[in-house]
């Protein structure tokens, strides 16, 4: 086959470090092939920063700001990421913009139930678990950049399935992370007032009790004003800022994460990796947020 016959047939997907980091790369796998692309090649990898400043060449050149290039190698610090070239056993579309339509809209919030950024728990379009190709030419090149190429393809779809299969398994976390921004949020707050709890009065301790019985309550929209008016006259105006503050980008003029690390340093809290990264792309691009999906 034709190396322009074999790339309209098949589509590079990158799997990004937090998919693999939240463990969900085998699912995704799995999913891939019954939308039907089965992957026929898979390599792991540490995409480095200059890996990926291949891969988006021309939005660099054209669109790109210094921030965004900070945010995407925060990602890519997770740890690997996983380069696949997927097959297309469709018949009626062009098999890149079928997978586009499978992978959902870059911004997750906007995603298609039913699509994998959506069902998969993508953050947002930085924190978004997959990138595809755009079409056959730019999956050859960019699989190229991965160090893929359609000589890579296994012949045997059952033998590609099982090494591929073993291969997420590996690069499955043994502890994977599953929080959602809702979570993190949520996981951040809950830190901040158990380390204020002991000097807190007792009613207002009862009265954050009342109004946050389970602690996941903390992550929903609009928590943050509540548990900051709570606290009022007895945490920092530094700290009530950082819990009013739902990290989405209307509040990026008001709040940097340099501003949140001070704040947080005064009461012993420390970010993990996942909510960096999390918080921080978050505050430039609106996260999926399960508390503010409606429920039919």
């Amino acid at each position: 086959m034709s190396a322009p016959d074999f790339w309209s047939r098949h589509v590079f997907v990158l799997f990004s470090s937090d998919a693999l980091y939240r463990g969900v790369h085998g699912e995704m796998v799995a999913r891939l092939r019954k939308e039907g692309f089965p992957p026929v090649a898979a390599r792991p990898l540490h995409a480095d920063p200059e890996l990926i400043d291949d891969l988006y060449a021309d939005l660099i050149a054209g669109q790109w700001q210094t921030w965004r290039y900070r945010l995407v190698d925060a990602v890519l610090a997770l740890g690997p990421a996983m380069a696949l070239i997927c097959r297309y056993e469709g018949n009626a579309d062009n098999a890149h913009e079928a997978l586009a339509r499978r992978k959902g809209y870059q911004h997750p919030e906007r995603a298609e139930p039913g699509t994998l950024r959506r069902d998969f728990g993508a953050v947002n379009s930085i924190v978004g678990l997959m990138h595809s190709s755009d079409g056959p030419v730019e999956s050859e090149r960019e699989a190229a950049v991965f160090g893929l190429t359609a000589a890579d393809a296994a012949a045997d779809p059952e033998a590609a399935a099982a090494a591929i299969d073993y291969l997420c398994e590996i690069t499955t976390p043994h502890a994977p992370e599953r929080r959602d921004f809702d979570q993190v949020l949520a996981s951040l707050r809950t830190r901040v007032v158990a380390s204020l709890w002991e000097y807190l009065p007792g009613a207002v301790q009862q009265d954050v009790r009342a109004r946050f019985p389970e602690r996941s309550g903390l992550g929903r929209v609009g928590a943050g004003s509540d548990l900051a008016s709570l606290l009022t006259g007895h945490a920092p105006d530094a700290l009530l800022a950082l819990l009013r503050c739902d990290f989405e980008p209307d509040a990026a003029d008001a709040m940097r994460m340099s501003v949140a690390d001070k704040a947080l340093r005064t009461t012993g809290v420390v970010l993990d990796d996942w909510e960096r990264v999390v918080l921080e792309s978050s505050l430039h691009f609106p996260p999926l947020r399960a508390s503010r999906q409606v429920t039919p």
